[in-house]
């Protein structure tokens, strides 16, 4: 019960023609562009010697010179515009007052270290701590428990003192071979 699609009317179908792409060789683009640079705008006699020494129709000889100059023009125009954007950031640039930030050379400050070194013997990072931690029991240390948890709430490492982590790593054994019954257990 659907009606038919409306069909364009036939006349206009057989007025409309598809034009084949013109591919130009390079002998043919070498002769238009050298005629180009020359003069952008042949006249009458240029067109027809151009035809003569292409083979191309005067239609193609003409609407390829149209394209080009069309090109030109938006590549000049393009030019100038990325000039003055240049020109125009470079002059905001020079009203700003600063510090360069042009690198010198790199110059040894001794006198500006005050304070001793700190040898640092061993570190064990709190996530360490508290993997070990976490597998042993609650039960079986409750003063490293709390410990731990007063570690963790004092903020971040950087508050923490490193023998706050080598008092509580020595409290937790090496390994977590203490979860795995001794042989007397069993």
């Amino acid at each position: 019960g659907r009606p038919p699609a409306p069909r364009p009317p036939a006349h206009k179908a057989a007025e409309k023609t598809t034009r084949v792409r013109t591919v130009l060789n390079e002998k043919q683009l070498h002769t238009l562009r050298t005629c180009y640079a020359a003069n952008p705008r042949p006249d009458a006699l240029m067109k027809e010697q151009l035809v003569e020494m292409t083979g191309l129709s005067p239609r193609v000889i003409r609407v390829w010179f149209q394209n080009k100059r069309c090109k030109d023009k938006k590549k000049s125009i393009l030019m100038k515009q990325l000039q003055q954007q240049q020109h125009s950031d470079k002059t905001s640039l020079q009203g700003l007052t600063g510090t360069p930030l042009v690198a010198g050379s790199p110059i040894r400050h001794e006198s500006a270290v005050q304070g001793s070194a700190v040898e640092v013997q061993t570190y064990q990072p709190p996530w360490k701590a508290l993997s070990e931690f976490a597998l042993q029991s609650d039960l079986e240390q409750p003063a490293a428990f709390q410990q731990l948890v007063s570690f963790s709430e004092s903020g971040s490492l950087g508050t923490s003192s490193g023998s706050d982590v080598t008092s509580l790593s020595s409290q937790l054994p090496d390994t977590p071979n203490s979860m795995v019954p001794s042989p007397a257990e069993t």
